[in-house]
């Protein structure tokens, strides 16, 4: 009885210790499977880490493109509001200006319409008269012991025949106001040279002037209003001398400015 209780005993302790022995194979199993899983799980984190990482910098620089054109297109909304203010003031300009040349044409047509009220009688029908001559080609002139008028024999222009080269006169064909010219010079002498105007017999204007001994030249003219058949004509001063040639150095000028 005893025997048989102690080899069930013995068969139990080694039964145990077989079961001890797979349990420890399990468990030393199960560690290194851990251990794997372990690894696997932090390689898989490494790569996880690494790919988030690569995702962040993808991110960034998709970001980084975003902002960039958004700021390009802020820009170009900017360009295109300025164009747009820039039609639109054009708009506001071309509305100005097309006011304003109905403005002037209208003030063009009342212009043109009074200037030809204006003009029809005044100027259409208004004489032409311009006259110009030259003195003598004879050297000098005077002096003489007497006011002697000069005649301006050389003609240059006479419109209208109202000058006479007869006897140096100019007759007024109408009423209105002229412009008188005259050109004179000396030379080589110290007398005096001096030059009348005069109208009807009447001096309206003298011009003075003294030779020292060389060359010397005088112009002067005026406005003078004439009624028709006035007479005006150039007097040479008691004492003063003139000298003349073929390039006409004294002359004889005037024309119709307006009839009044």
């Amino acid at each position: 009885m005893r025997g048989a209780v102690a080899l069930l005993l013995r068969n139990m302790v080694h039964n145990l210790g077989t079961i001890i022995v797979e349990q420890r194979e399990k468990l030393r199993n199960m560690v290194h499977n851990l251990g794997t899983i372990v690894v696997e799980q932090r390689e898989k984190l490494r790569n996880m880490v690494h790919n988030l990482g690569t995702i962040v910098v993808e991110q960034r620089e998709k970001l980084r493109n975003m902002v960039h054109n958004l700021g390009t297109i802020v820009v170009e909304q900017r360009e295109k509001e300025k164009l747009r203010n820039m039609v639109h003031n054009l708009g506001t300009i071309v509305v100005e200006q097309r006011e304003e040349l109905r403005n002037m044409e209208v003030r063009l047509t009342a212009n043109e319409a009074e200037a030809k009220d204006v003009s029809s009688p005044v100027f259409t029908n208004r004489p032409k008269v311009a006259f110009s001559a030259g003195f003598t080609d004879s050297g000098a002139v005077g002096p003489f012991n007497t006011e002697t008028t000069l005649v301006y024999s050389r003609v240059i222009t006479n419109i209208g025949k109202a000058y006479s080269p007869i006897t140096g006169a100019f007759t007024a064909p109408v009423g209105g106001v002229y412009y008188i010219r005259f050109t004179a010079s000396h030379t080589g002498s110290s007398e005096f040279m001096g030059i009348s105007r005069s109208k009807n017999g009447q001096s309206i204007m003298y011009s003075p002037g003294n030779n020292a001994g060389g060359y010397e030249a005088l112009s002067d003219g005026l406005s003078l209003e004439l009624e028709e058949g006035d007479v005006v004509y150039m007097p040479l001063p008691l004492g003063n001398r003139l000298v003349d040639s073929r390039v006409n150095h004294n002359t004889f000028s005037g024309f119709l400015l307006f009839t009044v």
